[in-house]
């Protein structure tokens, strides 16, 4: 016995040498098909192969014939095949079908039950019992599919025979393909299929009815076509299941329901291929798997080789030749292959019409009447086989349903029959076109047709795309080169270390290179040499990671030897990596553009922009200040005109004078910190670095915020340890001035009965103050804007404590002038913590200070009388100030409204002191005060002014005291009772020096 391999497998059936291996591989695959091949001589071999679960036992003797032995292994595995597929369709449907039958009577039980017990709707319930019984049959027939399958008796049927023998009619058209149709089946039962299906076309009122025998692919199919009135547009068509036809119609009835089961159990199909709407044909198609793979040759022998025709058209391919060429000798080597045949090729469009690209055989006005068809079901065998990517065989034109709207232009140029095979791309999948194969007689093509064609359309496949490839690639290369050569900027194909392989026109116009040759030179020469690690760097990442730099580098340009070019221009490069061809290395595309009139717009643009930013910022800065100032002077003209209007009494009259004190020592606060602020940003603030004790200027800060804690009720605590003395280089006043708003803030923003601590203690580089409240805290969203000028703190606090919003702005940049920082702290519903740092400074022995803010009596105890010259011209103050001097009965006030007549009340009698306004309406009271040094030195002047109060340059010596309005009355009275007592000091020791001299 000759055996083949000890175990062969196919798609379907697995082929095994001996009973040792049947029971194992049963066991692996239980519902695979299985053919065991044993000795002839050995019947215990076949009883064991066939006890183990073998479909087929196949006992061959010692000696056979090759080609005997492979159509007995051919046999064999065709039978097992359909054995096993037989049995697992059967095992499924009982399962289905049991499934189905238990839940349809689970449904009716419980619409029952719910029926009687009244839970639901009659009617609905009656629905849902018909649909059920409605299934029910189904099922029936389901279950019934075992009984009608075990009577299935398998013979290798003939159909060439079993048509021909009366199963056809006279009366019906019968054409056979060449070659055998051999099929395993039952032949009675294939019988019954072939007679139901030419009955049922019978029915639908066919004129004419056309069975085809034919070869599809792996297949024999018996094709039914007729041109009856097919099937209600309405119904679903449904082959394989019963019971679904239409009324009146056993079209989709028990018949095709029984021909697709029997179709099924051996492996095949049964499918309608046209429903036959719109008067169009019916055709239902009955396909079982061909018997043997020995196909009969056509009529005429092959006579030209098929080797050497693809060699001459790969050829043609790879010298480039024309497509049409190409696809002509593809078109005449399957006409030399096909007798009788003509073939064409049609070009696939924008992905929806059709044109020809090669067919010179076809009738010249047949190949004009079908360029430009669009693809779609229905538009020809082409146009169907183009939109559904599948093969489409017309073997009639004239009843094919494809073919209704061009069936009279095929039959007027003499062409029956058309089969088109899709062209589609090797990779991707794309639809190229098609290949149309003609044939003047109704034919259908067999199995070696097929294996001819696709072999062809695939060598056409690779022809169109190579011709799209390389016309792709030469129009790319025109444009590259196009864009190259034409392109503004300058651009250089480059090696990895920058040597220029290749530059455009453009390159020596941006490098300042006119006329030079630029190939061979290296990029980097052409760079500043400050700036080339930047090209350096940018290269270096770019090929480390393979892909294009994220950002263009700009750099300067460097001069050619012997140039000089002012100023240097900017360059911006712009580097992408090209892969090299195989074992080569990459090189470089750089692109160079000047953008040095870009950086000088984008320059003179972001000065603008910051021009106008600081334009809206101060125009934000004035509508903040109008309205600040404009808040408290609105407060004192309102209680000014309540007084002059309403008399009132005296107790509405004292809350009337407290309110406008009030507003006018908020309004000139407002104004010396607006001040501040000018001279901080004009760089006009002088700040006096020098060592200062933090622990004297915090006792001063709570000295003047203690008023304001008392009477809010709030507690001041000072944690600075009495027994560590702390220094700091910065300015007393300004750290003064900083922790009296740190402090006031604190006291005005916590409720009363709340606490304010401050503390002083060393940090890590200098000395640290900070001030912490029990307030409701700051927001966070707020805490980046509380040193922005005008931003008041969010939280609760009492009306009558109203800021100016400068304050936190002001400590920030005194903080900034005196080298400290401000920064804060808060929570929302525990407090705020605002502290400063400084720097530290180590001071070897006590520092003794003055304090500026201890206030002497109101009334001096030793009174000197004398006349005070007061030389102003504005009447308002001129008479604040003669209310001030009741206060001092024994200094006698004299008025003088210009310079000129305060020059003449000193020379008739010079005054014992001169407060002297600045602003005078003849001359400047500088030139005033100039004059009275120089003639009257020894009478001390106090100076008062709107404007600044520094003393100018040009004068000569400044005053003993300055005061900017709006005055604080009571500092100016203090100031006249300290240069009277010095005065009066002065004359007694003149007195005693002239008494000695006598």
């Amino acid at each position: 016995m000759k055996s083949p391999n000890a175990q062969r497998s196919s798609s379907t059936c697995r082929v095994v040498v001996g009973a040792e291996s049947v029971a194992s591989l049963r066991a692996a695959e239980p519902h695979g098909a299985l053919v065991a091949v044993v000795d002839g001589a050995s019947l215990a071999e076949s009883v064991l192969a066939q006890a183990a679960g073998a479909d087929i036992v196949l006992a061959l003797p010692q000696q056979i014939d090759e080609r005997e032995h492979d159509a007995a292994i051919d046999l064999a595995t065709r039978a097992a095949t359909a054995i096993a597929h037989r049995r697992d369709d059967l095992s499924a449907t009982a399962r289905r079908a049991g499934h189905d039958v238990a839940q349809a009577l689970n449904v009716i039980g419980l619409a029952a039950e719910a029926g009687r017990s009244g839970r639901l709707d009659p009617v609905r319930a009656f629905e849902q019992i018909a649909e059920l019984a409605r299934d029910a049959g189904v099922d029936a027939w389901r279950a019934g599919r075992p009984a009608r399958s075990s009577s299935l008796v398998l013979t290798v049927v003939d159909l060439r025979r079993l048509c021909a023998d009366g199963v056809v009619p006279d009366d019906v058209d019968l054409t056979i393909s060449e070659g055998e149709v051999l099929v395993l089946a039952d032949e009675r039962r294939l019988t019954d299929a072939i007679a139901e299906l030419i009955r049922n076309a019978r029915r639908s009122g066919a004129d004419r009815i056309l069975v085809d025998v034919c070869r599809a692919g792996e297949d024999i199919a018996v094709v039914v076509s007729d041109d009856g009135h097919g099937f209600p547009v309405d119904h679903e068509v449904v082959v394989g299941r019963p019971f679904s036809a239409p009324p009146g119609s056993d079209r989709l009835g028990l018949g095709l329901a029984g021909i697709s089961e029997m179709a099924s159990e051996l492996g095949g199909r049964l499918e309608v291929v046209e429903p036959g709407r719109d008067g169009r044909c019916t055709q239902v198609a009955l396909s079982l798997p061909a018997f043997g793979d020995r196909v009969a040759t056509t009529t005429r022998p092959v006579t030209v080789d098929q080797a050497t025709a693809q060699a001459d058209i790969l050829e043609g391919v790879v010298r480039h030749a024309p497509l049409e060429e190409s696809l002509e000798a593809i078109v005449g080597a399957i006409e030399q292959q096909l007798p009788g045949a003509v073939c064409s090729v049609l070009l696939l469009h924008e992905g929806r019409w059709l044109g020809h690209g090669a067919g010179a055989r076809l009738p010249l006005a047949y190949r004009e009447a079908i360029d430009g068809v669009t693809i779609g079901i229905g538009q020809g065998s082409c146009g169907t086989a183009a939109f559904t990517g599948r093969p489409v065989i017309a073997s009639d034109v004239t009843v094919d349903p494809n073919w209704v709207d061009f069936r009279d232009l095929a039959v007027e140029h003499g062409l029956r029959s058309c089969w088109s095979t899709p062209i589609v791309a090797a990779e991707g999948g794309e639809t190229l076109g098609t290949f149309a194969v003609y044939t003047s007689r109704v034919w259908r093509p067999d199995q070696g047709a097929i294996r001819l064609v696709n072999r062809f359309t695939y060598l056409a496949a690779v022809a169109i795309e190579h011709h799209r490839l390389f016309g792709a690639l030469a129009e790319s290369e025109a444009r590259f080169r196009g864009a190259f050569e034409g392109a503004a900027a300058g651009i250089a194909l480059a090696g990895l270390d920058g040597t220029i392989l290749k530059s455009n026109p453009s390159m020596s116009d941006v490098v300042r290179r006119s006329g030079v040759r630029l190939a061979g030179s290296n990029l980097l020469d052409l760079v500043d040499p400050s700036h080339r690690h930047l090209v350096t760097d940018a290269w270096s990442e770019l090929i480390a990671s393979d892909t294009p730099t994220p950002d263009s580098v700009e750099v300067q340009l460097c001069c050619a030897p012997g140039a000089t070019i002012e100023p240097l221009p900017w360059l911006s490069l712009h580097t992408s990596l090209i892969p090299g061809e195989p074992d080569r290395a990459p090189y470089l595309y750089v692109e160079i553009r000047d953008v040095t009139a870009a950086r000088h717009q984008l320059a003179d643009l972001r000065a603008r922009e910051a021009a106008e930013a600081a334009n809206r910022a101060k125009t934000d800065f004035l509508a903040l200040a109008s309205h600040e100032l404009r808040t408290p002077l609105n407060a004192i003209l309102g209680f000014a005109q309540v007084m002059q209007l309403l008399e009132l009494d005296t107790d509405q009259r004292e809350d009337g004078v407290e309110q406008i004190v009030r507003a006018g020592r908020h309004l000139r606060d407002l104004i010396d910190e607006l001040l501040d602020l000018s001279r901080i940003e004009a760089g006009q603030l002088a700040v006096d670095a020098v060592p200062v004790d933090l622990a004297l200027v915090v006792d001063e800060a709570l000295e003047l915020v203690r008023p304001l804690a008392a009477a809010r009720d709030i507690e001041l605590v000072d944690r600075t340890s009495p027994s560590t003395a702390l220094h700091a280089r910065a300015d007393h006043r300004c750290v003064r001035q900083v922790l009296i708003n740190l402090l006031d803030n604190a006291v005005k923003y916590t409720p009363a009965g709340g606490r304010v601590e401050i503390a002083c203690a060393s940090s890590d580089d200098g000395r640290r103050i900070s001030v912490t409240d029990t307030g409701p805290g700051i927001s966070p969203e707020s805490l980046g804007d509380v040193f922005e000028p005008f931003h008041r703190l969010d939280g609760n606090r009492d009306d009558s404590c109203q800021g100016t919003g400068l304050g936190l702005t002001l400590c920030a940049r005194l903080m900034r002038e005196m080298r400290g920082s401000i920064d804060v702290d808060s929570t929302v519903g525990v407090g705020t913590t605002f502290w400063i740092d400084l720097p530290a400074v180590v001071v070897d022995r006590p520092i003794i200070e003055r304090n500026p803010m201890t206030l002497r009596p109101p009334v001096p105890d030793d009174v000197v009388p004398g006349t005070v010259l007061y030389v102003d011209d504005d009447p308002a103050c001129v008479e604040v100030m003669r209310a001030a001097f009741g206060l001092r009965p024994h200094l006698e006030l004299q008025v003088a409204t210009t310079a000129a007549d305060g020059a003449s009340a000193m020379a008739a009698a010079p005054a014992d002191v001169v407060l002297l306004d600045i602003g005078l309406p003849d001359r400047p009271g500088w030139e005033l005060l100039t004059e009275f040094r120089s003639e009257h030195p020894e009478v001390p002047v106090i100076v008062l002014t709107a404007g600044p109060d520094s003393v100018p340059i040009e004068v000569s010596a400044a005053p003993e005291r300055i005061f900017t309005k709006p005055l604080d009355v009571g500092d100016v009275l203090l100031a006249i009772d300290d240069v009277c007592a010095v005065s009066a000091r002065d004359d007694d020791r003149a007195e005693a020096v002239h008494a000695i001299n006598q």
